[in-house]
């Protein structure tokens, strides 16, 4: 009869267990990163748009692309040269695009989620997913998780502090 009580009590306890623990919502990171796929077919657009004009892939970035009139005209672009960023509308991420000096055939960007709260909540899931899923698959492009600035005249580059969880990194897509 112990035996039998002591098993009811066990179960009751995990079913209580069971239906009050506390499950994090993640609906606005879902959402969140359904933005991001937007977001990058959206920059990617504008280079396409871009090229198809006729232009020079070793000359983009986001000041050019603002001054011919190829981005939204809600977006904000501040800086100039390869130093522009760009943030578009209802977004907390920052975009910046560069030519890739090593190879005439792509771009890189260097997108910034650190002031998304919902991707930083889980930033390496956040990083890995968005770099896999959007980077990789969707623009047949390669991610660097570790790179984490612009050095103002060349490249992206490893300051030294880049992590896969410091919500910087790198996109790069090959045309």
């Amino acid at each position: 009869m112990a035996y039998f009580l002591a098993s009811i009590i066990s179960i009751v306890a995990a079913f209580m267990i069971l239906f009050t623990r506390y499950e994090a919502d993640d609906s606005q990171i879902k959402a969140d990163l359904e933005h991001m796929k937007v977001m990058f077919s959206m920059v990617d657009g504008f280079v396409n748009t871009y090229i198809n004009s006729g232009e020079n892939m070793q000359d983009i970035n986001f000041e050019i692309l603002e001054d011919r009139g190829i981005l939204l005209s809600n977006a904000t672009v501040v800086g100039a040269g390869n130093s522009a960023v760009m943030t578009l509308p209802n977004s907390n991420v920052t975009w910046q695009l560069i030519p890739n000096k090593n190879d005439a055939t792509s771009y890189k960007i260097l997108v910034d989620i650190t002031r998304s709260s919902s991707l930083m909540s889980k930033s390496v899931f956040s990083e890995s997913f968005i770099g896999r899923e959007y980077c990789q698959k969707a623009l047949f492009g390669s991610f660097e998780t570790n790179t984490n600035s612009y050095n103002g005249t060349d490249d992206f580059v490893n300051s030294g502090g880049g992590t896969n969880s410091d919500g910087l990194f790198v996109c790069v897509v090959f045309k």
